[in-house]
């Protein structure tokens, strides 16, 4: 769905699988706490601990508090806290009001059947492209091309009037920038000024397109609809993709190269699958995914098709035909691939590097395997010394104990915890009680403690046997095994001690005062070795991040209302129901990504063509025909001009798919040279210029903002391609090669509403705020 909170979608898609994966197992049918999550109504009236959502007020909901793990006492999910990015979305939802659309049944296993009504089919945009006549005008004489004859003609109904054509100037600047985000230079201004030959547009036009700032400038539209990216969403550190970039100048290259439209489609879903893997760069659209569940399902049909597919993981789409057997049949397709790197160099460089990247790795493996067993067994020695520590804690007298371990325990005691066993001992600690019933208080501690420990090497031992764990046979599939566990206090006081940075957890070289001179020489000479092999690696070789098909490909189960433990039938990989003429056949050939691409970039598929001229067109005028360019379901727009869109789409696919075309027949006519002069007789018909009587006043987007600058002062580098840069002040290349963060938007793109690159983004919200114009 859409990326506004408020939207039921936005629910649909983000909101809901979190709440089925993590907090239906205890808050629906067990109500734990008093508390069942299933409705709007149960959020606002709560459980023992009252309200869980205040509406628009995140930091004061339950809720929000228990997920950052900031409330006192509640901390959830109880084992593994959220993602950042789910719980972004959870505040972002509450900000919104915590909409929660109306509920329908749960989720249909398939065996019940979904049926699609004839009036669904015969909605505008499941209709068959057909080429309409051009329509008759009073006017002829104003229209330029054929494009023209249709917004006349719907002029001339609402009897509205094309404001007059912009001078050369204006039209020079709008062209150049539309094409290549950049100003006309003084030069070219001048040129064109004298230039009075009728064709002088036409010459301007394919001066453009011709230039390689036509991709840089074109393929960053595209960027924003493939959510690009040169580095992971990952909480703490940086995490890049190293070859990201290449991805980027791909899709610059296929601008400037006019790649038919249907080739350009075909190469992202698959261009691994088609002849000669020549094509294969283009699979950096899934290579480079956000982590999300139904983020390649969300992508493929809200960029290709303007369908929010993704909208059907729980449940069938509450507004368009597409029953959630649609949504796993395209997530198995997904599933049934995996991430992988195609090499740009020969094998001899590619074998060159990971056989000395693999000794190395192995000789980590080793460091690392060793460092942990001693790691475990200092924590287990010193767990046995746990009432001494306490007690030193207590009054800090005890000199002779190690001052590091000590001054943990003193951090750890003046932190909230998450289990009751040191409430006795904290509570005399803070009343200053006699000495000896600390130390009583201490040693009943330690006693927990040694109990907890003593039960979680039983388990842990219990659970190897039960997984199969043994040098004969492999480790089994923890998701299927019924294990053991500690009860969830214990958990939480045994992950507290042991746990990475526990208590008596000492990692890597905070380990080595405590081995032995033996020990410490084998753990030197390890190091070494391992520096040795980190020498030897040769540079990464360069490559694309795409993906390949698994060795077998299988279908996926829907998830009843999006639960993965509960199961319902199969839903076999195969194209979306409403788009097949009837029953979907299955895709057979490996995990069906080269059927899914040959189906979407059909020239019989009602969508794939008009979407594309309707995002090209909103690009050139600033709204398209159809003015939610992700959504021409129900909940979208309905088109202004559905014949026009149509004429565009049909000629587009006429023209081989050619993009540039389409560019040339839509920047060549009269309603692309209007004017921005208001005229108040239109305006009392069509304030909002859905009939497009005169050219709109735009903003710039924060490319074109910083790019200009750069331009007209002389600085720009106009290097092309290459590694992304860092947003320092000596950075002088073109917007579209600085470093996109999923972690954090650089803020001065940010502040021009540069899309958040976690999502596909249908069009760039062009604010106008103070901040920009102080900026």
């Amino acid at each position: 769905g859409g990326a506004n909170p408020g939207d039921p979608d936005f629910f649909e898609m983000q909101i809901r699988p979190i709440v089925v994966g993590n907090c239906f197992p205890c808050h629906a049918a067990s109500k734990l706490g008093g508390l069942a999550l299933t409705s709007r109504e149960t959020y606002l009236r709560g459980g023992n601990s009252g309200p869980v959502v205040v509406p628009g007020k995140p930091d004061q909901s339950l809720l929000i508090q228990a997920v950052r793990r900031e409330h006192q006492r509640i901390k959830m999910p109880p084992q593994t806290a959220l993602k950042p990015e789910q719980i972004a979305a959870l505040e972002a939802w509450v900000t919104a009001g915590a909409v929660w659309p109306e509920d329908k049944p749960t989720a249909r296993s398939s065996s019940t059947a979904f049926t699609i009504l004839a009036g669904q089919r015969t909605f505008w945009s499941f209709q068959p492209v057909r080429k309409p006549a051009l329509p008759l005008v009073k006017a002829p004489a104003w229209a330029k091309s054929p494009i023209d004859r249709f917004i006349l003609a719907k002029l001339e109904e609402r009897r509205l009037k094309p404001v007059p054509q912009a001078e050369k100037r204006v039209w020079l600047r709008r062209a150049t920038l539309d094409l290549t985000g950049l100003p006309p230079t003084p030069a070219e201004v001048e040129a064109f000024l004298l230039d009075k030959t009728p064709d002088a547009k036409t010459l301007v036009v394919d001066r453009l397109l011709a230039s390689p700032h036509y991709g840089e400038h074109w393929g960053r539209h595209w960027l924003d609809v493939a959510r690009y990216s040169d580095d992971h969403l990952t909480p703490d550190s940086e995490k890049l993709y190293p070859n990201a970039f290449r991805y980027r100048d791909w899709v610059i290259q296929a601008f400037n190269d006019d790649m038919p439209y249907d080739v350009f489609i075909k190469a992202q879903i698959a261009g691994d699958l088609l002849p000669g893997k020549k094509l294969a760069g283009g699979t950096g659209l899934y290579g480079l995914s956000p982590d999300f569940q139904d983020d390649r399902v969300d992508v493929t049909t809200r960029g290709f098709l303007a369908l929010t597919v993704a909208c059907a993981q729980c449940h069938d789409h509450k507004f368009d035909p597409i029953p959630t057997s649609d949504y796993y049949a395209l997530q198995g397709i997904f599933n049934s691939t995996r991430l992988h790197e195609y090499p740009l160099v020969s094998e001899t460089e590619v074998l060159a590097f990971t056989k000395a990247k693999k000794l190395h790795d192995d000789q980590n493996d080793i460091l690392q395997e060793f460092l942990k067993k001693q790691a475990n067994e200092l924590a287990e020695v010193l767990s046995t010394h746990t009432a001494e520590y306490l007690a030193a804690a207590a009054s800090a007298a005890n000199t002779a104990l190690d001052r590091e371990l000590l001054d943990r325990w003193v951090k750890y005691l003046a932190r909230p915890k998450n289990h009751p066993f040191l409430d006795k001992f904290e509570s005399l600690m803070k009343r200053r009680a006699m000495e000896a019933e600390i130390r009583a208080a201490a040693k009943e501690a330690a006693a927990i403690v040694a109990d907890i420990t003593l039960e979680k090497k039983a388990i842990d031992d219990k659970n190897y046997i039960l997984m199969g764990g043994s040098k004969e046979r492999p480790v089994g599939d923890p998701r299927t095994a019924k294990l053991l566990t500690l009860t969830r206090d214990r958990f939480v006081f045994w992950r507290d001690l042991y746990g990475a940075g526990g208590v008596l957890y000492f990692a890597d070289t905070k380990l080595d005062r405590f081995l032995s001179p033996v020990f410490q020489a084998h753990v030197k000479l390890l190091r070494a070795k391992l520096a040795d092999y980190k020498q030897a690696i040769p540079p990464q070789y360069a490559f694309v991040h795409g993906i390949e098909d698994v060795e077998k490909p299988s279908n996926m189960r829907i998830q009843i209302r999006g639960n993965r433990d509960n199961p319902g039938d199969e839903a076999p990989r195969a194209f979306l129901s409403i788009l097949s003429p009837g029953k979907p056949k299955p895709f057979l050939k490996g995990s069906g990504r080269l059927e899914l691409a040959a189906a979407i970039a059909d020239a019989g598929n009602p969508l794939t063509a008009r979407v594309m001229v309707n995002r090209i067109w909103a690009e050139h005028f600033g709204h398209g025909i159809v003015r939610s360019p992700g959504n021409f379901g129900m909940l979208g727009e309905r088109p202004t001009h559905p014949e026009l869109l149509d004429y565009l789409a049909a000629t587009f696919i006429e023209n081989k798919w050619s993009v540039k075309a389409l560019h040339r027949s839509i920047m060549l006519s009269a309603v692309y040279g209007m004017s921005a002069t208001d005229d108040p007789e239109n305006i009392s018909i069509d304030a909002a210029n859905n009939f497009f009587w005169h050219f709109e006043k735009r903003r710039l987007a924060a490319e074109a903002v910083r790019d200009s600058i750069l331009f007209v002062s002389g600085t720009l580098d106009t290097k092309a391609g290459g590694p992304p840069v860092r947003w320092t002040n000596d950075n002088l290349r073109r917007s579209v090669y600085g470093f996109v963060s999923r972690r954090q938007v650089d803020p001065v793109l940010a502040l021009f509403d540069f899309p958040n690159p976690n999502s596909t983004s249908d069009q760039r919200i062009a604010t106008d705020v103070p901040l920009q114009r102080l900026f």
